[in-house]
């Protein structure tokens, strides 16, 4: 008689009513863990999945349509709320978080944001944050932040990239941002945004940008 007839003969057989209860405990706590990796990891997959859709969209390429089926696609809201989008001018913005998370948990958590506008037709800007804390707490302790514009301001015009910290005296990691404009490398793009999404699940998250974005790490504070 084979291993696992032996074991029905003698262990279900003698005792079917434990038996199905123990597989029953051992569906719904393997069930149950399940869910909970799932509630870990959904944020920081979320996260992942709506920076590469939004960077999916080019600069003076894009159309309107095209911006507005990704608002559809992710659930992006229109900006201004009081005022219907045109093709002339419309923003959309997404924010999520990790707050579903235990605090016990997640420590401070995590915020990520993406937002992309349209002007004339065409996609003009895409814009994408990643913050130390959540809405509820009201304000990041430290943040990073890449804005890609088609056309900047004279007075704010990076030549290919301008990268750099935003410092206080009480946060002296505080704000790391990166601007850029279409012609930016690839190598450029993939070092800028390459985002610790980890941040988000991890025991007592991250701690300032330099660890939400390790690049930055690198870079000294600017004097306030």
């Amino acid at each position: 008689m084979d291993p696992w007839r032996r074991f029905r003969t003698q262990v279900v057989g003698q005792h079917p009513f434990r038996f199905r209860i123990v597989i029953t405990a051992l569906v719904i706590a393997s069930s149950l863990f399940a869910l909970c990796l799932a509630c870990l990891f959904y944020p920081a997959a979320r996260a992942r999945y709506l920076f590469n859709q939004v960077e999916s969209l080019q600069l003076g390429r894009s159309t309107y349509e095209d911006a507005e089926a990704l608002a559809q696609k992710i659930g992006a809201t229109s900006y201004p709320p009081y005022g219907p989008c045109s093709r002339s001018d419309c923003e959309w913005s997404l924010r999520i978080d990790n707050a579903e998370l235990p605090r016990w948990w997640r420590g401070a958590g995590e915020s990520f944001g993406v937002a992309f506008d349209v002007k004339d037709s065409k996609v003009v800007r895409k814009t994408f944050g990643y913050g130390v804390g959540i809405l509820n707490d009201g304000f990041f302790p430290s943040s990073v932040g890449l804005t890609e514009l088609e056309h900047w301001p004279r007075q704010h015009r990076p030549v290919l990239v301008e990268a750099g910290w935003y410092s206080t005296d009480l946060y002296p990691y505080w704000d790391f941002r990166v601007s850029m404009i279409p012609g930016a490398s690839a190598q450029d793009r993939r070092r800028y945004s390459a985002y610790d999404y980890g941040c988000m699940w991890k025991y007592r998250g991250c701690k300032d940008g330099r660890e939400l974005l390790p690049v930055a790490a690198s870079m000294p504070p600017s004097r306030p």
